[in-house]
């Protein structure tokens, strides 16, 4: 049977932590990957847009969805961010983010490396561009990220000396 189970689990050691440093956002149609097993290894040259976030302000999850009824599995990611400082040029590259089909690159706190929408795209589902009232209130977006795969998430290997350096064909930009 091809859904033989391969593998277990133990405890491991309390070493982790949550959230998200960076993400990259490229243009499905540029995206042509290549793997090493299950790892993302190689791109067609193309182009990561960086949005590095602020601390505790970005979040991926990703739900499983089963339907015993129809024989179907599919996983739904979900990528939450927030960025600092509304502009007139953010503005406009959030129109272009909304009316694209997106892949996005996300590097967790861990220095984990993780793509979502790898073959039906991530899209923009949500977003907010706020002022706040207080002073102190946050003055920024908050945009949603969200795909529907045949797959999970995707591992994209381990970087060497800085972030995606070991992904070949991908060019991150600004750079690190």
């Amino acid at each position: 049977m091809a859904c033989d189970l391969t593998a277990g689990r133990l405890l491991d050691c309390k070493d982790s932590v949550g959230g998200i440093r960076s993400i990259l956002l490229m243009e499905l149609a540029d995206y042509s990957p290549t793997y090493t097993g299950t790892v993302l290894t190689t791109v067609a040259t193309a182009t990561g847009w960086r949005y590095d976030l602020p601390k505790s302000t970005g979040n991926y999850s990703e739900a499983i969805s089963v339907s015993s009824e129809n024989g179907t599995v599919f996983y739904e990611d979900t990528l939450t961010i927030k960025l600092h400082r509304l502009d007139n040029a953010m503005r406009d590259e959030l129109k272009l983010i909304a009316q694209n089909r997106l892949v996005c690159f996300i590097l967790d706190n861990n220095n984990n490396q993780w793509a979502m929408g790898e073959v039906l795209g991530a899209e923009l589902t949500a977003g907010t561009s706020a002022t706040g009232q207080a002073l102190g209130d946050a003055y920024g977006y908050d945009l949603t990220f969200m795909s529907q795969e045949r797959e999970p998430m995707r591992n994209c290997g381990t970087f060497t000396t800085t972030p995606w350096d070991n992904v070949t064909g991908l060019t991150v930009s600004p750079a690190y």
